[in-house]
């Protein structure tokens, strides 16, 4: 269930991080696809930053070389994910939730040079100091309250879909 659990935090994290930015920028709150209170995108992102830390630890490399090596190969993937989430949204909501075509060093709608690096640079940060913290949290989940989002998590979807 630990991956459930990092999933579900870091999407309930960044539909808090999105709204607070949505705000001061939008006077809108709710920047989600879905109904309920996650950006999926977020957990996505999260899953990936402990699938690479899992991969580093194992060369037990020299700190400076890892985070590094984490850097690059994490702005790498949240680039992935930002562009594939992108092209889904707009295929299947039919909406843009975000454009870059105004920035310098774009690419598309969806990814720039930009907002991929402070990417990497976000995703480092939450992998160094925010990830040990969530770990501790994570581990006092009970096993129903992950079922539950889980259930709460399909149910949203399928209302998305349909509406």
């Amino acid at each position: 269930m630990y991956y459930v659990n990092i999933f579900f935090i870091f999407s309930f994290l960044g539909f808090l991080f999105e709204n607070f930015l949505n705000l001061f920028t939008n006077d809108n709150f709710n920047s989600g696809i879905l109904y309920g209170p996650w950006t999926f995108i977020y957990g996505i992102g999260a899953l990936l930053i402990v699938v690479v830390r899992k991969f580093l630890a194992q060369y037990h490399l020299k700190k400076w070389k890892e985070v590094i090596l984490f850097y690059l190969l994490i702005t790498i993937f949240m680039t992935l994910v930002e562009f594939a989430g992108g092209m889904l949204i707009e295929n299947i909501f039919h909406r843009t939730y975000w454009d870059y075509t105004n920035m310098r060093f774009n690419y598309g709608k969806y990814i720039c040079l930009e907002v991929s690096l402070s990417w990497g640079l976000l995703a480092t940060l939450v992998n160094y100091f925010v990830l040990p913290f969530v770990n501790k949290i994570e581990k006092k989940i009970p096993i129903f309250v992950s079922i539950g989002l889980i259930l709460l998590f399909i149910v949203d979807i399928v209302f998305t879909l349909i509406n």
